[in-house]
């Protein structure tokens, strides 16, 4: 059996538009149980610039090499 399409509350749809801009890089994942939006994930990637990047050609420095960090939040968007 196919649930029939429902609107999006106002609410639900703020929350969902938030997570989106306040993220530069990364992904917003929306789990859904019964046509109903019951949690809102937001994971945001931060690449540091290779520093190898910035060399003249043939040139080398020891430094620390490139990394990446994940944050997020976790649970429910509802009632925060």
């Amino acid at each position: 059996m196919t649930a029939s399409p429902r609107a999006l509350s106002p609410d639900v749809l703020a929350q969902i538009a938030r997570a989106i801009s306040s993220i530069q890089y990364g992904c917003v994942q929306i789990t859904i149980h019964d046509s109903h939006v019951v949690q809102i994930e937001k994971a945001e990637k931060i690449r540091l610039v290779s520093p190898h990047a910035d060399l003249p050609a043939g040139g080398s420095h020891e430094t620390s090499s490139q990394a990446d960090r994940t944050t997020g939040s976790h649970g429910p968007a509802f009632g925060r």
